[in-house]
């Protein structure tokens, strides 16, 4: 069979000519076969028409007569007397005349029968309750067809018709109704049946079968509501659908009509599976038709390939003589040119030099490497040359010669890789040389660089190690096994996981290997075995060398020890998240776990509690004893709070002697106050400091999530207020925030800024309160007391604003202008005058004395140090360390007088007051109603030299008192109250 081009082309005109005269054939036969099923149709679709008219004529007909029975008895009815004599003469008499289609009945107007024309027993029987009585209650109803149903007597399949019944005046005398029996509609329907496949049915607009020929019996009666024909005449009384029986589940043609001005539907079907039957022989013949015609055209078409294949045959067989004599000429007029194209394209410098070193053949390579020289001292310059030349004598010698030579072509090192081939005569001598030349310069460095990268290999500080696809260990650097403690040869062939230690699990090692293969990466921290047995930690990265199939070919691992940078990192965020002394969680700890706790309390809809702690006595364990066993102490206290607290509450220690508990996920309220109670318990008990014993106790406060506060700042701000009110009180208890904690802070706040500028604006005032010398009666002495003149408060006294003073600072300032105020008083009274100056107990905690500073006033004012009594309280003696000891002993060197304040208040000592050297001690009043123990301490304190001042005498009773046990001073409201400066100096003079 001929595969030319010509032929190709005459095949497909071929084809698609003959595709077309078979495709205009079969468009010729499907429409004959497409008109032919139309008119069959068509035809169906008439005859099922006039069929259903028949049929509607026939149902009309029965209707009619029974509905002339109705009007024939109401009439007679109306006329006639009404009595159920007359009713049941009438019907009797006529009864005989329907005959079997239908029969009458008379129902009086309570619904109840009373006559018949059938001999049936339905008098008395109440038939209210059907649709064919209800219809004809209302006035003016003309026939009514009621729905098919079963008769309650005769047990009959019925379709009643009912009319009202009238006397002449218009009264409702009751409702004439004719049953008419369905069977005898099926009958006449299946005598009417042209052919089995034809269906006659009657049914209710309600959608129920009133008769059906064929298979009456089962389909009386039916619901019908979704066949085709019901949703049809909805739209269109009348009409003609192709439609699937719901009966038989036949497919049928149906022709249906409603009869006029009644609820009756009449439909015909008749099958069209003759109309089938027809079309499947139509459609044969037609197909063998196709098939001849495409036989045919097959025929037509093999014959006209192989006429027009012969034909060529003969013509190709001519050209094929021509095409060999004319393709040894091409052959050999080209084979040259093919020499030459190959040499042209081959990637490397080909020549043939003769052997006066000219070259007789170059290929376009040469040109493009050395230029047009035409012999070889032409083609390079002359180092290169002589360089050549040693080589070139050999090959014409007759040895083939290969040699490396450097040279520079366009500004770049390059280097060549030249081979010389002597070509031989006939008789071995060397006519000439086949000369190669290729640039190696490319493959020169790479090999520099495998160089480099093997140097990088075997000298890298990292541990390296090549693996297989499968994780078998090919080659390891030196510091693979530095780090490792293995050699090479102790694990190449090895599996690289063996390195591993046992700190991973294998589901670890699955997710890594599942990494590896799905991204061809992987980086991650891992714990190895050193041969030593030792588990060291490694930073280890994977990555996968591919073949050129995207296969996985070899798995490169870098990896470092950082055992070492791990520990170091890990004791780093120790000492930043930890206090390293008690090491519990730190300040910065401890506000991330507060956050944290507040976040997970928030959305766990849990209440959470923040407990501020804070050492009472802590301070004198620290001056009295030292600050190491300051901190054995707060180790102490860190373990026994730890002891008190749940496992999920957190410890923390913020600096100095301050600890908090955060106690979260709170599902009692009384836990709080049962753990802060065990805290405060456990805090007050005695503490063994080496060999020293130290007893203090904690003010504890209280703040709620979310009552006190919604963040941290909040919550510590209010626990911390708790816990100064709780100190406030007495110290060794527990306070819970309130809000009038919250207007007393800020109360303090605005009164510490208002105090700032209160020396400023000279609001303070100094008054003085007389000490009279009992024996004598006369003022020697006077207290200098502060007042603050506030600008809306009034006159404010110490105990108010004092307090805040020492807090914020200011009382140095305060405590200055006290003593120079005082000074300058004292300057007016005289050297005989003593005048009391209050000290501050912070003053000496926290400044230096300025007695250096006071000397120079009293140097001013011409006063004698002897006429200022500094008081300090008998609590600053008690605290009494290094600083305390060193700033009283400045005052008793400045030749200032001391006068120790509410002796006897606290826990007395009477070696401070030989210590301190005091000059004077202030007898507290508690002590004043018991003169016994009056006498016993003003003569100790006589015995010590040391003056006894009674404060607060308010009445002569306890003067008396005092003045028997020996007292020297009186001070208080019975003398006078505190005064200015200008009235106790008219006091003095008079």
């Amino acid at each position: 069979m001929s595969t030319t081009d010509a032929y190709r082309r005459f095949r497909r005109r071929l084809l698609v000519t003959m595709t077309m005269l078979a495709l205009l054939a079969t468009a010729v036969v499907a429409w004959q076969l497409a008109s032919s099923a139309r008119d069959r149709e068509q035809a169906i679709r008439q005859q099922t028409q006039h069929y259903a008219r028949a049929i509607e004529a026939q149902v009309l007909s029965s209707i009619q007569l029974s509905d002339i029975a109705l009007l024939g008895f109401a009439n007679a009815i109306k006329v006639a007397p009404y009595t159920p004599q007359t009713i049941d003469g009438l019907l009797s008499s006529r009864g005989a005349s329907f005959g079997n289609s239908f029969w009458i009945t008379f129902l009086d107007p309570k619904g109840f029968a009373t006559a018949s024309s059938r001999d049936i027993a339905v008098k008395g029987i109440n038939y209210a309750d059907r649709d064919y009585f209800r219809a004809q209650l209302k006035p003016g109803t003309e026939l009514f067809v009621g729905e098919p149903t079963y008769g309650r007597i005769s047990k009959s399949r019925l379709l009643f018709l009912s009319r009202r019944v009238e006397d002449a005046e218009g009264k409702f005398l009751g409702v004439i109704v004719a049953p008419v029996d369905a069977s005898r509609l099926a009958e006449t329907f299946e005598n009417s049946r042209l052919s089995d496949d034809v269906t006659v049915t009657l049914f209710h607009t309600n959608g129920h079968i009133v008769a059906r020929a064929p298979l009456f019996s089962e389909t009386f009666n039916r619901d019908i509501h979704d066949s085709n024909v019901y949703k049809a005449f909805g739209s269109n009384p009348i009409g003609t659908i192709e439609t699937v029986s719901p009966i038989d589940k036949k497919s049928r043609i149906a022709s249906y009509r409603k009869l006029p001005n009644l609820p009756l539907v009449v439909t015909v079907g008749s099958s069209n599976v003759g109309l089938a039957l027809i079309s499947q022989r139509q459609l044969l013949i037609a197909g063998i038709a196709l098939f001849l015609i495409f036989t045919l055209i097959v025929a037509a078409i093999i014959y006209a390939l192989r006429s027009f294949a012969a034909a060529e045959d003969r013509e190709i067989r001519y050209r094929a003589l021509y095409a060999t004599s004319m393709e040894t000429e091409k052959k050999l007029a080209s084979s040259e040119q093919r020499l030459r194209l190959i040499a042209d394209n081959l990637p490397i410098v080909i020549a043939y030099m003769d052997r006066d070193e000219h070259y007789s053949f170059k290929n376009r390579r040469f040109a493009e490497t050395y230029g047009s020289g035409e012999s070889l001292q032409q083609a390079l310059p002359p180092d290169l040359y002589a360089e050549t030349m040693p080589h070139l004598e050999r090959a014409f010698a007759g040895e083939t010669v290969h040699f490396e030579r450097g040279m520079k072509r366009k500004d770049q090192e390059c280097c060549d890789a030249i081979t010389y081939v002597p070509d031989r005569d006939e008789q071995g001598k060397v006519l000439g040389l086949f000369v190669m030349a290729e640039d190696i310069s490319e493959r020169k460095r790479h090999e520099e660089t495998s160089k480099l990268a093997t140097l990088m290999y075997e000298n890298a500080s990292e541990g390296m190690m090549v693996t297989d696809a499968e994780g078998r260990i090919l080659s390891v650097n030196p510091a693979f096994s530095q780090i490792s403690g293995y050699a090479p040869e102790e694990v190449i062939g090895h599996l690289a996981y063996e390195l591993t230690s046992s700190h991973q699990d294998i589901k670890f090692y699955s997710r890594m290997r599942q990494t590896i293969t799905d991204t061809g990466y992987w980086e991650g921290e891992i714990w190895h075995q050193h041969k030593n047995g030792d588990h060291y930690l490694v930073s280890l990265r994977f990555n996968t060398v591919f073949d050129n199939k995207g296969n996985p070919l070899r798995h490169v691992a870098l990896f470092t020890d950082i055992t070492k940078k791990k520990a170091s990192e890990e004791a780093i965020w120790k000492q930043a998240n930890f206090d390293t002394l008690t090491s519990l969680p730190n300040r910065r700890m401890f506000n991330d776990r507060l956050r944290q706790d507040i976040k997970k309390a928030a959305r766990d809809h849990l209440p959470m509690a923040l407990i501020f702690i804070d050492l009472d006595g802590f301070k004198t364990v620290n001056d009295t004893l030292g600050h190491d066993f300051g901190d054995v102490l707060l180790k102490q206290v860190a373990e026994r709070l730890m002891q008190c607290v749940r496992n999920t509450d957190t410890v923390a220690r913020l600096g100095g002697d301050e600890f908090t508990v955060i106690l979260s996920e709170l599902k009692e309220p009384g836990d709080v106050v049962r753990i802060v109670q065990e805290i405060l318990h456990s805090l007050a008990r005695p503490f063994q400091l080496k060999h020293e014993i130290a007893d203090i106790s904690g003010s504890v406060g209280i703040s709620l999530f979310p009552d006190d506060g919604d963040d941290a700042e909040v919550l510590i701000k209010n626990a911390d207020q708790a816990m100064y009110l709780a100190k406030q009180q007495g110290r060794n208890r527990f306070n819970y925030f309130a809000p009038f904690m919250q207007e007393a802070s800020q109360m303090r706040i605005e009164l510490a800024n208002e105090l700032r500028s209160a020396l400023k604006n000279n609001e303070l005032r100094l008054l003085f309160q007389p000490i009279s010398n009992l024996a004598t009666g006369k003022v020697e002495m006077a207290e200098a007391l502060i007042r603050w003149e506030h600008p809306q408060r009034g006159l404010l006294k110490p105990a108010e604003f004092i307090g805040v003073a020492e807090n914020t600072g200011v009382i140095a300032a305060i405590g200055e202008w006290v003593f120079q105020e005082a000074a300058a008083m004292a300057a007016r009274f005289g050297n005989e005058f003593k005048v009391c100056v209050n000290k501050s107990a912070w003053q000496f905690r926290h400044e230096a004395v300025g007695v250096e500073h006071w000397l120079e006033l009293l140097r001013e004012q011409a006063l004698s140090p002897c006429s200022m009594v500094i008081e300090v309280t008998e609590g600053l003696l008690l605290e009494a360390n290094r600083e305390v000891v060193h700033r009283m002993q400045s005052l008793r060197d400045a030749k200032l007088q001391i006068s120790l304040d509410d002796f006897g208040y606290g826990y007395s000592s009477l070696n401070f007051l030989k210590r301190f050297k005091i000059d004077f001690l202030k007898l507290d009043t508690s002590f004043s109603d018991n003169q016994l123990l009056c006498e016993a301490i003003v003569t100790m304190a006589h015995k010590l030299d040391i003056k006894v001042i009674a404060e607060k005498i308010e009445n002569n009773a306890q003067m008396e008192i005092l003045m028997a046990a020996g007292c020297d001073f009186g001070q208080g409201y019975l003398f006078g109250e505190p005064i200015s400066a200008e009235k106790l100096h008219r006091l003095l003079i008079s």
